[in-house]
Formats: C-alpha cells, structure tokens, sequence
C-alpha cells in the first residue's frame, strides 16, 4: 500500500489476574512486556505473529498437561490494535478525547517507548569460590563478574532504545514528521540528553494526524503518548511601591552550601541577591539562547528572582541591618520570558543538563528547587516522565528536589475537569474541601516519590463584608494549594507545607478571585518592568517551597557531607500538624491538603531538654531482601510506672532506588522498595528479630500509630506510611508504656529487579522522643544510655 514498514512485532494486550507475577508470565507465554497497568492489564508484543507459544500454554492448560499453569493466569486477549481498552491504557485522557486525530492536522506528542526486556534476560555468571581465595576475595570477584554482565545488559538496552527510535523513521520520513528531541535528536549532546530510562526512552515528535494513527496502532513497543506539559501561570497583585533602606548583605560564609534555583533566571544585580548569587556557575539551558543570557525577563515582577529571594529570606525581607545569607544561590534558567518551557526543551532534558552542569561545578550541588509545575492535576495510570526522571536523578545523582505542588488557576480555562477556582466557588464547594476533588490534584511533577513536595497554607487571614480569604484560620490550607493524594498510589503528597499565601472572593456572585496584600506573602521583585525591589502581593506553592529549601540549606551546614536523604528525613520528620488539623477527625483529609504539616527549622536542626532525635549520620545501602536492625535502649526513669508523662515518638524513613517507567504498579516502580516496622510494646528483642526474618504475627499491643503500615489500621483509610519513600508515623501514649528496648527494622524487598542478590537502595532513619506532657529531661536519660546496634540478616518476603 506504500506505507511505512511495520516492524515485525504484533503488539496486543492481555488481562491477568490480580497478583501474578508480569514478568514471569510473559516469559512462560513467550510474549515481551511492554508496560503493565495497575488495572491488571498488561501492553505485550510478540516477533511470533502467530503466536506459537501462546496458544501452545493455552493448549496446554485446556488439556491439563504440564506447561500450562500460565494459562490460569490469562484472562482475556485483546488483539486488535484499536481495541478501546488499548487504547485508554496508551493514550493520555487528554489524547484520547481527540482521537482519532485529523489527518492534516500537525501535533505534537510526547511518546513513550519501551526498550528493555525484564531483568530475568539477564544471566548472572556462574562464579565458584577458589580454594585459594578469602570468603571477601570471592564475593569481590562474583561482584565484579556481575558486574560485567549488568554492563553489557545495559548496552544491549541502549541499543535497543537507538534501534527503537530509529524505527520511527520510516513513519517520520514517510509522513514528513519531525523528532523535536530524543535519544538521537541531537548527536552532539547525546551525552546531555535526559529523555532515556533504564527500561524506556522519551521521544517528542511533531507529525500529522494520519502518521500518528499509523504509529499508535501499529508500533508494537509503545506504551504511551501524551501532551507536551502546559505550565501554570503565577498570577501576582498589583505591587506596593516601598522606600528601599539600608542594608548590608554579606557574602556567604566559607564552606556555605548551594541551591539551584531552576526556573526562569535570576535578576542577579539584585541588591538583596547579589552578594549570595554563584553567578560563575550561571547558566541559562532554553534552545537557541545564549547560556549566559539567565536574568529573569518574566514581567512584571519575575518569577524565579522571587524563588531566589524566598530561599535567602523566607519570612519576611529584611529592611534594616546586616544579612548572612544561609547559602549561595545558582540559576538555572529553563523558562523564556513568558514563563514557558518551549517545545525543543522537554522537562527530562533540562532537568538532566542541569544536575550534570551543577554537579561539575565546585560546589557539587546537592539542593535544587524546582518551583515549575503543569497546569492540569497529575495523571493517574503511571509516573510520568517528567517525574519519573526526578527520581531517577535523586537516585542516580543524590540529589534533593524540593518541588512546588502546584496551584490552581483562579478562573480556569473553561475546561470542567480542569476548573477554576471561582467555578468551584459557583458549584457550591466550600473551602477547602474544594481541594479534595479530582481536579485540584498535584499537579505533575509533584508526584514524583523521591522529590519533596511542598503546598501552601495562609499565614493570615482577611474578612469584611464583601471578601473573605480561602483560609479561616491561621495555618489553614491556602485556596490555590492543589492537595493529594500523589497518584498513580495514593502516596501522601505534599508531604509538608509552608506559608505561599491566601487568596481572597467575593461573597456574592458573581465570584471574583484575586490577591490582597493582607494574605500575601513578601517578595523580592525582578525590577527590569519597572517595578520595586520588593513587595508583598505574593501567592503560590512556588514560593513556599523555597522556604523549605532554606531548612534544607540550614542542614546541609550542619551535615556537610551527608547525604540529602537526611536532609529530606530530617525536614519531613520536623514537620506538625496546627492545632485545626489534630482536632479534623478525617485524617485522610488532613493529609491531602497539608501532608505530615508545617516542618520546624529548630525541630529539624537541634534537640533540646524536651526532645531528642537519633539519625543514620548518612545514607545507608540496603540490598533487596535483607533487614537493618536498630535498637535503643530506654532508661528506666522513662518507662517506671510512678512517672506521669505523655511521650510522642515520631519515626521517618527516607529513601530512593532506580525507577522504571514501564511498571505501573507501586511495588514494580522501584527496583526494590523498603517499610519499617517497629517493636511492639513489650515485645522482647529476639521475638521482634524472629518476627521480621521469617515472618508472622505477634501477640503483643500495637503503638497508637497515626498512619500504620496498613490501611485502616491507623486513622487514615485511603492509604498508609509506606506508600512513598519518605515514610512517616507518629505515636503519643503514656511514659510507663514505653518497653525497655525500642527497635526499629527497615526491609528492603524485590520491586522490578528480580535477578537474585541484586538491586539495592539507599535511606537515611530518623527517631525522635519527645516529651508532651510533663517534665521529664529525656535529653539527657536517653543519652546516658542510649546503645544503637545494627544488623544484617535475610528476610522473606
């Protein structure tokens, strides 16, 4: 017919039940995963386009004979390449409402393609211990063989991706289409581009409709196909002008840590910034821009010159006196002077060019900020690239994002799953349970698991007899934040919050939405537009997430050289739930709108007489299928019965491991995905260890935990801590129910990698007890006893 060639893979779909084991399956069906659903459905290909092998199990199990126990398994086949549910599993909701595409309409797309075969293909050499060598001497050697043979697996991968992608050229050429950027968009930067997984690559095309019909029918290996990500827009007040003071800001201390700023440059001149700017590491990314073109061009006011200035003054601008800014800010500009993100420069380019030019530089960056998020809540069928690329980095490099959730628009954009705040107003939906609906979701990427994510709370609030603010009370959820819980799994996000600011609206219709400078934030203004230097009409999750990048920023002086799982642990574990969220009895609502609360700089940074915390001084290496063991003795004076006092223990695990896009199921994203569990009270430490190495129930009472390890056992009932890799849980109950030893054991357990000893991830645990009620210098019992012991041992999973 005189269209492109097909490559010789049948792509189709198959419905298993709940529980199997993908990759094993389609092993035994001789089929290759393409990407699986959390729906129980699995993208498959197959080079046998008569599927021999399928029907053969199929046969096989119909027959009763041996061979076919994989056919129990399958439930359904859906083999045509339009078949509805194909479709809605590789289409974005947004792509789908337009299909089946105009023929001569150009678009553009995001496509995902699968590249890699499941880590079974992967043959571990078979390596036997020397009689001349050491147990140490040995394991090294199999270590390395293994090594050798991962290597060469991952070439084979990245061969397939370029061979993949090459494929597309025959559609590209034939329909006149145009790669924007991927694997081998750009030969000369091959090195910089941040489009490829370990599993997959990330391809932007530009095409008529009728080609991209052709490809998404039939393209057996793609999994995904999506919209470019539309950025939100911030949305500032008319600006009071103000007298500018002296000042004096010094330079950095020595040894000062740094946080990129990524967004849309920084007016570096600026007096309040000026002296703490890294400008020798300045570097604007945007396609066709000159890389030492960063300030910030956004009018009227800027964007990321405001970021900049609320990671250096995160409560208010100083007017009078000296200033010793807490660390160096670089600038990282990636948006134009629209505050958009051009179609030649895709999130995972910019977000790897940027980590590798930082981490280049002297400072070897380990903080960033990325106040940027789309403007449509996340998806909720896989991690997204853009995402997914934020975990990849945080693993890969060890590196912290601290990621704004995202606001919602005031007045929308006519689009009912998408609707402005003033249309939630006119459905009749009362603050703030407006942001418990779908469409106030976070908005990508703030549902990356290894980022933290931020939302915004009101740090005051304004009534008369026309407006009134979003927030009642202090503290309360500011009306823009867009709230959790983080999908594809019901993960809590945000994980903490910060003051960004309130809106104010009408009482009456019509509803009008718009700032007051009673409920704004301060900020620092870019002055290329006229404006002044400073002002206070700011709103937005954008400007609260630097001011937990500021308590980051205080960490990384304390701990230097640690790494940022325990900055991100440290963070999360500060943070406390206002007096309005202990007393909501729906916890899950709590944690949608606020996550684990309002983190604490002198709770993230210092103990006191009241309080002490116990930390991994840094990250740890856990391996899949093995346990790490901490115990710490309680001083009697805490647990005797005559002492009357209330105790809160509070435990927070942090972690990252490699993610893999293609895997849609929570414990199939990660390569191996940790919990924690503590001790119960009483509960004797050999008991305890018994439990966790081989499994099993126990006896003895639960702590009064606020999350659990399981849903419905705590007070939240959509989802519970160990959903994300930043767990938390907290417990208050009376001193004389403390054991005598507390033990806490983190697991780790097998998530996409299956090859045996195989697959590793790194965390940082954090413990702290605190004294609620009475006086009790538990301070100083806990440290003149206080024993940690670790331990290594297999567990079952």
């Amino acid at each position: 017919m005189g269209l492109p060639a097909i490559p010789a893979d049948k792509g189709f779909l198959l419905r298993l039940q709940e529980g199997v084991d993908a990759d094993q399956l389609v092993r035994a069906l001789g089929v290759e995963l393409v990407a699986e659903t959390e729906e129980g459905l699995m993208l498959v290909s197959s080079v046998d386009l008569e599927f021999t092998k399928l029907e053969e199990v199929l046969r096989q199990f119909e027959m009763g004979e041996r061979g076919g126990g994989s056919g129990a398994s399958l439930l359904d086949i859906y083999e045509q390449p339009d078949d509805p549910r194909r479709l809605q599993n590789i289409l974005a909701p947004e792509v789908l409402a337009i299909w089946p595409l105009a023929d001569t309409m150009i678009y553009t797309f995001d496509l995902g393609i699968q590249t890699a075969t499941s880590t079974r293909d992967v043959k571990w050499p078979a390596v036997k211990k020397k009689k001349t060598e050491t147990e140490q001497e040995f394991l090294q050697r199999r270590e390395d063989e293994r090594s050798k043979a991962w290597i060469e697996a991952n070439l084979e991968w990245d061969n397939n991706a370029e061979a993949r992608v090459n494929e597309l050229y025959e559609f590209i050429q034939h329909y006149g289409g145009k790669i924007i950027s991927g694997l081998i968009s750009d030969p000369a930067r091959q090195e910089e581009v941040g489009m490829v997984f370990s599993d997959s690559t990330q391809v932007r095309m530009k095409m008529n409709g009728k080609g991209f019909r052709d490809l998404i029918l039939n393209f057996a290996h793609l999994f995904e196909v999506t919209l470019p990500p539309e950025l939100q827009q911030e949305v500032d007040g008319k600006p009071e002008h103000r007298d500018e003071p002296e000042l004096v800001v010094h330079v950095p201390a020595d040894g000062a840590p740094t946080v990129c700023v990524i967004d849309s440059g920084i007016q570096e001149e600026h007096r309040w910034l000026a002296p703490a700017i890294d400008s020798a590491t300045s570097r604007c990314f945007l396609p066709g821009v000159e890389p030492n073109d960063v300030a910030d061009y956004v009018g009227p006011q800027g964007h990321g010159t405001r970021v900049a200035g609320a990671i250096l003054y995160p409560n208010e601008i100083p007017v009078a006196g000296e200033v010793e800014p807490v660390a160096w800010i670089q600038n990282a500009r990636v948006l134009n002077m629209d505050n958009k993100l051009p179609d030649a420069l895709p999130p995972e380019e910019y977000l790897q060019q940027v980590v590798t030019h930082f981490h280049a530089t002297p400072h070897f960056t380990k903080i960033f900020n990325h106040s940027i998020n789309s403007n449509v809540p996340c998806p909720t069928q896989r991690m997204t690239s853009w995402a997914a690329k934020l975990d990849q980095l945080s693993h890969e490099q060890e590196v912290l994002f601290i990621q704004s959730a995202g606001n919602q628009d005031r007045r929308g954009s006519g689009d009912p799953a998408n609707p402005g705040l003033a249309a939630h107003l006119d459905a009749g939906r009362q603050p703030p349970d407006h942001q418990l609906e779908a469409s106030m979701r976070v908005a990508n990427p703030a549902q990356s698991l290894h980022a933290l994510t931020v939302g915004s709370v009101s740090g005051a609030i304004f009534e008369d007899a026309n407006v009134r603010s979003f927030a009642a009370g202090e503290h309360q959820p500011s009306g823009f934040s867009r709230a959790g819980y983080g999908e594809p799994w019901s993960v809590v996000k945000p994980e903490v919050v910060e003051i960004g600011g309130d809106l104010i609206y009408s009482k009456n219709r019509p509803r009008l939405v718009r700032i007051r400078s009673e409920v704004a934030v301060e900020l620092l203004n870019s002055t290329l537009h006229g404006q002044p230097a400073y002002s206070k009409d700011g709103a937005g999750t954008s400007f609260a997430a630097p001011k937990v990048a500021h308590i980051a920023a205080h960490l990384q002086n304390l701990f230097p050289a640690a790494s940022p799982l325990l900055y991100r642990s440290l963070i999360v574990q500060s943070a406390r739930w206002p007096g309005w969220a202990e007393n909501e009895e729906n916890k899950d609502k709590v944690l949608k709108l606020i996550g684990y609360g309002l983190p604490s700089l002198a709770r993230a940074t210092s103990n006191s007489e009241r309080r002490v915390t116990l930390i991994t001084p840094d990250a740890e290496i856990l391996p899949s299928k093995k346990l790490h063991l901490y115990t710490i003795r309680i001083p009697e004076e805490l647990w005797n019965a005559a002492l009357e006092a209330r105790i809160r223990i509070d435990v927070t695990l942090a972690y990252t491991a490699l993610p893999r896009r293609t895997r849609a199921r929570r414990t199939g994203y990660l390569e191996t995905w940790l919990d924690w569990e503590t001790s119960k009270l009483g509960e004797p430490m050999d008991t305890f260890l018994t439990r966790m190495q081989n499994g099993g129930v126990s006896a003895y009472q639960e702590f009064p935990w606020v999350l659990h390890k399981r849903e419905d056992w705590g007070e939240a009932h959509e989802t519970s801590r160990g959903r994300g890799s930043v767990q938390k849980d907290w417990a208050v109950f009376d001193s004389y129910n403390l054991p005598e030893e507390f033990a806490v054991a983190v697991r780790s357990h097998i998530g996409w990698n299956h090859l045996p000893e195989a697959g590793t991830a790194r965390y940082c645990l954090v413990v702290s007890f605190e004294v609620m009620q009475g006086e009790v210098p538990i301070y100083s019992l806990i440290e003149s006893e206080i024993q940690v012991e670790e331990a290594e041992a297999r567990i079952q999973t």
